[in-house]
């Protein structure tokens, strides 16, 4: 007698997608243990974040009594704005700074990227390399001769002088990155437009340049972050309070005998604010800007 197994008439599925059950299991542990891994560096990344918050709304007396890391006995939310009035003229000197240095290291740097991406004449490859390397020379090694500079033409304590210093010091890198993008785009763009009888200036303004948004907008990021949160130039570079960015406004909390620590705390938050704000208008490109000039292809 022959047994059939019959189950409302449908015969028993088998697996088709030739997984096996360990290796669903070890795909699940191992998806597990990288999303553990990220939520652990995120808790570490944001924990000096969290004590920054909780100092600036915390007073002096709280601060030294309880330890920088315990629970605010009361809230001091007057801190902020007590911190951002005696910041406000740091604020408006960097604004004065950052913007002017971004635009004009943007603009050299996206024709320079056009020009020894595309542009083929005699020495490009050599002058890409001498501009690239230019990154790579130590900061420090040019504090003295920068400041004797600015000194000796009347810059010094003026906001060109830290201008002038941010474009020169960020057009290298920004190069590197245009050059590399404007290599990923295809060439048959160009000779199109030439075809058509556009000129070397409408190909570079109205293809190359729209088509670099994403690199453009992850230069901004990274550009506008570092001029607002420098410190070096603004030391080196500057006497009156009315030219100094706000980082160095944040020394001001500092007095000769005891330290602020709450006023200190507000200032970098209130610092922080503009950055964040930048990032998060930009974000849309900035990854794939990012990503889009890391390769030729």
């Amino acid at each position: 007698m022959v047994q059939t197994n019959v189950n409302n008439g449908v015969a028993p599925k088998k697996r088709t997608d030739g997984t096996s059950l360990y290796e669903r299991y070890e795909e699940t542990a191992a998806r597990t243990s990288q999303i553990g891994l990220l939520l652990l560096l995120a808790l570490i990344f944001f924990l000096p974040i969290g004590g920054t918050l909780l100092t600036a709304i915390r007073s002096v007396p709280d601060i030294t009594q309880n330890g920088a890391w315990a629970w605010p006995e009361t809230f001091h939310f007057e801190n902020l704005q007590q911190a951002f009035w005696q910041m406000l003229p740091y604020l408006k000197a960097s604004v004065i700074i950052t913007l002017p240095s971004v635009f004009g290291t943007l603009l050299v740097a996206t024709m320079a990227g056009y020009s020894l991406s595309r542009m083929r004449f005699r020495g490009r490859i050599w002058m890409f390399l001498v501009i690239v390397s230019l990154s790579f020379v130590p900061v420090h090694t040019q504090l003295i001769p920068v400041f004797r500079l600015m000194s000796n033409i009347g810059l010094h304590d003026t906001f060109l002088a830290q201008i002038i210093v941010h474009v020169m010091r960020h057009i290298p890198f920004a190069v590197l990155i245009m050059t590399n993008f404007f290599n990923s785009v295809p060439g048959e763009l160009r000779e199109a437009a030439r075809i058509d009888g556009a000129n070397e200036w409408k190909i570079f303004q109205r293809i190359y340049v729209p088509v670099a948004r994403p690199a453009i907008s992850a230069l901004v990021v990274l550009e506008f972050t570092w001029i607002w949160n420098d410190l070096l130039w603004g030391l080196v570079l500057t006497q009156g309070a009315d030219k100094r960015p706000v980082t160095v406004g944040i020394l001001s909390f500092q007095g000769e005998y005891e330290i602020a620590y709450n006023m200190v705390a507000s200032g970098a938050v209130i610092a922080a604010i503009p950055t964040l704000a930048v990032f998060l208008i930009f974000q849309k490109h900035f990854i794939r800007g990012m990503t889009m000039g890391s390769v030729k292809g």
